[in-house]
C-alpha cells in the first residue's frame, strides 16, 4: 500500500516528572493515497496532538513520522517547513483565512511563499477554487463576504493547491450547520477519491461515515480493534 503518512510508535509527553502529561502513547498509523481516515475520541484523547505531529507542527517525544517517505526526525526545521508547504495542507474549524486577502489571494499565498510567480500562483488558485465547487465570482470576494461553507471550501482549496497530497482536517465542520458540513465532507471525500491522503479529526459519527476507516483514540492510545474498515466500524 502506498502510504503518504506513516506513524510508528509515536509518543508525545508534555512536561516532566509528576507533572508529565502523556498526550500520545505508542501510536502507529498509516494513511494511504486515496484514503480518508477519521480519528475520533473524547476531548483530551490526543486527536489534535496527533494531527500536529503528522503535519510537522510538533515533534514526537519518541517514535517516527514519515511523509512521502521522508523521516521528519532526519530533517532540519527549515526542511520540515519546506516539506509542510509542498506536501501538507491544513483545514481548521475556524477556517484561518486572512481577512484582508480575497479568496484567490488566500489560496495563492502558500504558493507565493514557496517562490512561485504571482501569475502562475493565481492560475493554480483559480483552478483549485473551481475544483472545490466555487463559482468564478467567488475568487475576488473577501472572507467576510462569503458564507461559512464557502469559506471552508476556500480553506480546502488553499490546503491542496500545488498538488499537496496530504490533507489534515481538524474538526473542519465544527463551525458549520449540518447541511453545509455534509457539503464540505463531500468535497473532502472527492479529494481522497482523486488521490489525496486525508486525515480527519471529528467527533461527529455522521461525518466519520464518509471515511474509509475510523480510528478511535482514548487516553493517547488507539483503542483495541478500533482501526477498522468503515463497514465494520458501523
Amino acid at each position: 500500500m502506498n502510504h503518504v503518512v506513516g506513524v510508528t510508535g509515536v509518543t508525545r509527553v508534555h512536561g516532566a516528572g509528576q507533572a508529565a502529561v502523556h498526550a500520545l502513547r505508542g501510536v502507529t498509523l498509516g494513511v494511504a493515497a486515496g484514503e480518508l481516515v477519521a480519528v475520533m475520541g473524547p476531548s483530551g484523547s490526543g486527536k489534535s496532538t496527533l494531527l500536529n505531529i503528522v503535519g510537522g507542527l510538533d515533534r514526537p517525544t519518541s517514535g517516527q513520522v514519515f511523509i512521502e517517505g521522508a523521516n521528519l526526525a532526519m530533517l532540519s526545521t527549515p526542511q520540515v517547513a519546506a516539506l509542510r508547504r509542498r506536501a501538507v495542507g491544513y483545514v481548521f474549524q475556524d477556517f484561518n483565512l486572512i481577512p484582508s486577502l480575497t479568496a484567490a489571494e488566500n489560496v495563492m499565498l502558500p504558493r507565493e511563499l514557496d517562490g512561485l510567480r504571482t501569475a502562475l500562483a493565481r492560475k493554480e488558485a483559480l483552478a483549485e477554487l473551481a475544483s472545490v465547487g466555487l463559482a468564478p465570482d467567488v475568487a475576488g470576494r473577501f472572507p467576510d463576504e462569503l458564507s461559512g461553507g464557502q469559506r471552508q471550501r476556500v480553506a480546502i482549496a488553499r490546503a491542496l493547491v500545488g498538488r499537496r497530497r496530504l490533507l489534515l482536517a481538524d474538526e473542519p465542520t465544527g463551525a458549520l450547520d449540518s447541511s453545509t458540513g455534509d457539503d464540505v465532507m463531500q468535497v473532502l471525500r472527492e479529494r481522497a477519491d482523486a488521490g489525496a491522503a486525508v486525515l480527519l479529526v471529528t467527533h461527529e459519527p455522521r461525518y466519520a461515515a464518509y471515511a474509509d476507516r475510523v480510528v478511535f483514540l482514548r487516553d493517547g492510545e488507539i483503542a483495541d480493534g478500533a482501526d477498522e474498515p468503515l463497514e465494520q466500524a458501523r
